[in-house]
């Protein structure tokens, strides 16, 4: 039986925002079903987009299904991940979301986040979450991003470093895009 992967693209993001049919195509390459999450972005927050994720998750059998996002998409099934195990957690790029991360923020990042965001953020403790996740977790970066933005830097070597069973990858040349090929095929490298 094929495993299923429920997909959450980037904040703000859908299926067309940039090229998640060729991602798609790379883990439906590698012999999974995959399903991209429609997200409704606009004035919500990170716990909305949980409940959403969580909607479509219930579908389906936990021990059949991974759970994968991309940016703040990967913070949203890092969350939904904690109710319910999934067989998989993939985590493409994480965002600083976390409350542990606010203090590294950019002021005119928490603008553009908005109140309620901020105030959502201040509720997601990383540490509380990261002693809930039960199941193997592959998490991927790209280089450039890692360099260019520091606070990503400290959440994605805080998930490689206090989750027990994290596999993780970074890509060498690329930034904040997993449809860049090099992303691509260094998810089906470690799939």
């Amino acid at each position: 039986m094929r495993k299923t992967v429920l997909f959450v693209p980037g904040f703000k993001e859908s299926l067309s925002s940039r090229d998640y049919l060729r991602v798609m195509r790379g883990l439906e390459s590698c012999g999974y079903d995959v399903q991209i999450v429609s997200i409704d972005w606009e004035r919500t927050t990170v716990h909305d987009w949980v409940s959403q994720l969580e909607s479509e998750y219930r579908k389906h059998d936990p021990l059949q299904t991974v759970l994968a996002g991309f940016s703040f998409g990967a913070v949203t099934a890092f969350v939904a991940a904690v109710n319910r195990a999934p067989a998989e957690l993939w985590l493409f790029s994480p965002s600083p979301l976390f409350a542990e991360d606010l203090p590294n923020i950019k002021e005119w990042e928490l603008v553009q986040l908005g109140k309620r965001r901020v105030q959502a953020t201040k509720e997601l403790s990383f540490a509380a979450l990261t002693q809930k996740i039960a199941c193997p977790v592959k998490l991927f970066a790209g280089s450039k991003e890692l360099s260019m933005w520091p606070e990503m830097r400290f959440r994605f070597e805080q998930i490689d470093t206090q989750l027990i069973n994290v596999h993780s990858v970074i890509i060498d040349g690329v930034g904040h895009a997993i449809d860049d090929r090099r992303y691509i095929a260094a998810i089906e490298a470690a799939i």
